[in-house]
Order: C-alpha cells, then sequence, then structure tokens
C-alpha cells in the first residue's frame, strides 16, 4: 500500500503512523535489549516492563478501580464467549444475553454449553429503522450469574449505550469500542476486548474483571481461559504474544499522549459526523439504523442498487482506500473508523461517498 492508501476494514484495524514508525525501529533493536521486539522473550524484564506499562497506561486512561484486574490473554474475543461463563457462572444457573446484533448472538450460543441463557431482544424497529431499546427497560432475569451485551455491533453498525443499573454484574464486550467511549469501570462486572480493532493487531485480548468475581470459576475451565490464573501471574501464564503486548503498549501510550479516552470519543465523533452527513445527502445510499443508535465506529449502509455497491468499492480502491466491504452477511459498504484512522481519509471518502451517480 502507498502513503497515499488507508484501511477502512472491521478488523484488524489501522494503526496510527507514528506507532507503525516506532515498531519498525524496534523490530531491528528494541530499546537497549540488542535484539529485536520479534526475538523478546516472555519472562525477560523488558517483556515485564512492557505489561506494566500497558497495565499503567490502561488503569490511568479508565481511572480503573484498584479493585479490578486488567489481564492480558492470548486470542481473540471469541474465546471469552466461552471463558466468560466459564470464569463467572459460580453456583449459578442462568444467564442473561441482550442481543443486539451478530456478536451479541454469537456469544449467547457459546454461553448455551455452559449455562441456561435467557435471550433479551435489545433491538427494536420503527419506521424502518433499528434502534435500542433503552437499557433501562431490559429485562434481566434477577438470578443471572450476569448480564452480557456487546456496545457496538460492528456487522450492522448499531450502538448501543451502555447500561447503568442492573441487579447482576454487567459483562461487556468492548472489542470494537475499547479506548472510544467514555467508561465508568465500576459499573461492569467484567470487560473484555479483542486488540485488533482499537488497541493493537490481533492475537491478544484484554479483560477487565472485578476481583470478587474471581472465585465464580468452573473446575473444569482450561488453565489458559482461568482469569484468576491470569490475575495470580501478572498474566504470563505460558509464553505470552510479546509482540502483540508490545504493540498495545504502544497504542495505549499512543491515546494518553493523544490526549485520553476524551480524545478519541471527540475524534471519532467527527468522523462519524462527516461520514454520515455524506451518506444522508446523497440518495443513492440508505442507512437503516436509527440515527441515535448509529454506530460512530463502524458506519454500515446499502446502495439503491449493487451498482451503486461497486462503483463506490471500484473507485475508492482506485484511490488507495480500502477494505470498504459490507460484511459478507449484510453486504453495502462497511467504514470501520478507529482510533487509528486519519480524519483526512475519512474526508475523501465522505467526497466519493458524495459524487457517486448512476
Amino acid at each position: 500500500m502507498g502513503h497515499q492508501g488507508h484501511y477502512f476494514a472491521a478488523g484488524p484495524a489501522a494503526l496510527p503512523a507514528p506507532v507503525k514508525q516506532q515498531i519498525q525501529d524496534d523490530i531491528l533493536h528494541y530499546q537497549d535489549t540488542s535484539i529485536s521486539i520479534l526475538e523478546l522473550g516472555h519472562r525477560s524484564e523488558a517483556f515485564t516492563n512492557i505489561l506494566n506499562q500497558a497495565r499503567h497506561y490502561m488503569r490511568a486512561l479508565y481511572a480503573i478501580p484498584d479493585n479490578y484486574q486488567i489481564l492480558f490473554v492470548q486470542g481473540g474475543a471469541t474465546l471469552h464467549f466461552d471463558a466468560v461463563p466459564l470464569n463467572l457462572l459460580g453456583s449459578y444457573t442462568c444467564a442473561t444475553y441482550i442481543d443486539t446484533g451478530l456478536w451479541s448472538a454469537k456469544a449467547a450460543r457459546s454461553a448455551q454449553k455452559y449455562i441456561q441463557v435467557e435471550t433479551f431482544n435489545g433491538l427494536q424497529s420503527q419506521a424502518g429503522r433499528q434502534s435500542c431499546i433503552d437499557p433501562s427497560e431490559w429485562v434481566i432475569h434477577p438470578d443471572s450469574a450476569y448480564v452480557h451485551f456487546t456496545p457496538n455491533e460492528t456487522v450492522d453498525g448499531i450502538n448501543c449505550a451502555n447500561p447503568i443499573k442492573s441487579p447482576v454484574p454487567v459483562v461487556a464486550d468492548m472489542t470494537s469500542c475499547l479506548l472510544m467511549r467514555e467508561l465508568n469501570v465500576a459499573d461492569f462486572g467484567c470487560i473484555y476486548s479483542g486488540a485488533q480493532k482499537t488497541l493493537g493487531i490481533a492475537g491478544l485480548s484484554v479483560v477487565i474483571v472485578r476481583d470478587d468475581l474471581l472465585d465464580r470459576v468452573h473446575a473444569s475451565t482450561p488453565e489458559l481461559c482461568r482469569y484468576d490464573l491470569h490475575a495470580q501471574h501478572q498474566s504470563i501464564v505460558n509464553t505470552s504474544p510479546v509482540f502483540a503486548c508490545y504493540v498495545m503498549q504502544l497504542m495505549l501510550q499512543w491515546v494518553s499522549e493523544q490526549g485520553g479516552v476524551s480524545a478519541m470519543v471527540a475524534a471519532s465523533r467527527q468522523r462519524a459526523k462527516i461520514i454520515y452527513e455524506a451518506i444522508d445527502a446523497n440518495e443513492c445510499w440508505s442507512n437503516t439504523v436509527a440515527p441515535e443508535n448509529r454506530s460512530v465506529i463502524n458506519a454500515v449502509f446499502q446502495g439503491q442498487s449493487q451498482a451503486h455497491v461497486e462503483k463506490l468499492l471500484t473507485q475508492a480502491e482506485a484511490c488507495g482506500l480500502t477494505g470498504l466491504q459490507g460484511h459478507r452477511k449484510v453486504g453495502g459498504v462497511r467504514v470501520s473508523m478507529y482510533n487509528g484512522t486519519p480524519l483526512c481519509a475519512v474526508e475523501k471518502l465522505a467526497d466519493m461517498i458524495g459524487s457517486i451517480r448512476l
């Protein structure tokens, strides 16, 4: 990809240019170790420092209380579709899952292997547009081990507000929105996120879990999925994904230097405003999500015909704007705008969206 190009895919996502430059430098020699970051040992002091710095940045960025563990676990968020029920079921027999799209539904299906799942449809359709039911109206089984939801559904481009009050611990899959929305971590029992969208590259996930939930783990849980073991061993249970952890630490440092989560939220809203205004101003395009529930991270829209979609994708690719195909189950166009997405690329794409005519 030339220097003019930009990648708008849903994940793995674009990294900020300064982060990529630092990676390039450290691939040859990492700090004062005389070896490449690709060769760094997971038991080395240098890697311990990487994890400690990552925890420090994460805790500072979200003012995470001391009674929460920050864990770095191999694999992506899909791993936690199984790990969450195994770690949090305790003596409970059921859990509540809020269904707002493909990923929350998949998490619920995985949990059914271990626990009775009470599913609540978190969406409603009004005037042909999907909207989220107010979290205060969610029906949560009072005997649930926890309630699980997915704040940002990347496939359908739906954003769901954070639940404020729940009689049971709240678990959130924040793979596509961690570091891109304000949070009061104390409102949650557990937050998990794959790293490859807002935190770095694939192969790593972050779990923020409250201490009092760590003793709920089921005896048959595989060791590498046990949150309590990751907490006891500072996330070095086996050979860690060193490079992925290193990139995450660089991303957390970069976010901090840019002004923290509030700066990321402001930049995200600006990008989304530009894209949605272009979509709404051109009758060639349609978006089926209620404006108040539109994802500011993944803008999903359809063309009046497939020809409109193909024309946009072809023109965009010719200009180095790639990764815009909609999810295979939805089609259309999907513009994913994570923390590494430069505003100039969004403006260029918006002009193209506005110019399409057939």
